[in-house]
């Protein structure tokens, strides 16, 4: 009676680090420590330098129609192409294709228009709407909405009234002319944060302090504008 011959059992196989079996026949880590094993993600750490290299090969594009400028400029710091173009893009080089703006997101802009970029790219990110400051920028000057607000900085009050900007900041600070902060995260070597003024809150002022001014000096159109609320003007 003939008998079979038996095979080899295979080789039980277990992880690397830590020894459990594995069920996969060419695995070398098991499933909890194989994540650790996984090859890193390069960063590609940018500076001041390279940012310049960047901006220099962006300007040849936009100026000569270089095409290669991009691709010379990604050679020299050494990086890969994509993340060249990434970097362009969070410096505000390029732009990448959005979604259109909704009538919320220009209402929203119309209504704080006051603000700085960045904080108006909060107060939109606050109301459900990602957007970058860039594209903020770019929005709020196609629309001209800061140029048609209806408020006052400082510095374009004391010029539309003749007198020194220490002047429109003494009648904030007395409570004469009301006054809120524009919040542009300016610092103080910077002169602080800008004073925001509406232009109703001028008009209110301009007739309750006539002696508070002089009308010698007043832009004269810009005065009667304020105070016939636009029937002059408008």
């Amino acid at each position: 009676m003939s008998t079979a011959l038996a095979l080899p059992a295979a080789a039980s196989r277990a992880c690397l680090d830590c020894a459990a079996p594995l069920a996969e026949p060419y695995a070398r880590w098991c499933t909890r420590c194989r994540p650790q094993h996984r090859k890193r993600q390069l960063l590609y750490v940018s500076s001041p330098q390279i940012d310049s290299e960047i901006a220099e090969a962006y300007r040849k594009f936009r100026e000569f129609n270089n095409r290669k400028a991009i691709t010379l400029a990604a050679r020299r710091i050494g990086w890969p192409r994509y993340a060249v173009l990434k970097r362009a893009l969070k410096l505000g080089l390029s732009r990448s294709k959005e979604a259109p703006w909704s009538d919320r997101e220009v209402s929203l802009l119309q209504q704080y228009g006051y603000l700085s970029d960045e904080k108006l790219a909060q107060k939109l990110q606050s109301h459900g709407f990602e957007r970058s400051a860039t594209a903020v920028h770019l929005k709020v000057k196609r629309l001209k909405i800061r140029s048609n607000g209806d408020w006052y900085s400082a510095t374009k009050l004391a010029t539309a009234f003749g007198c020194d900007v220490h002047v429109v900041r003494r009648w904030i600070n007395s409570k004469a002319l009301p006054a809120e902060k524009r919040g542009t995260d300016r610092v103080a070597e910077q002169g602080g944060d800008t004073w925001l003024i509406w232009h109703d809150d001028v008009r209110t002022f301009a007739l309750a302090y006539p002696d508070e001014y002089d009308l010698a000096k007043v832009e004269k159109y810009w005065f009667l504008d304020i105070i016939t609320g636009g029937k002059i003007c408008r």
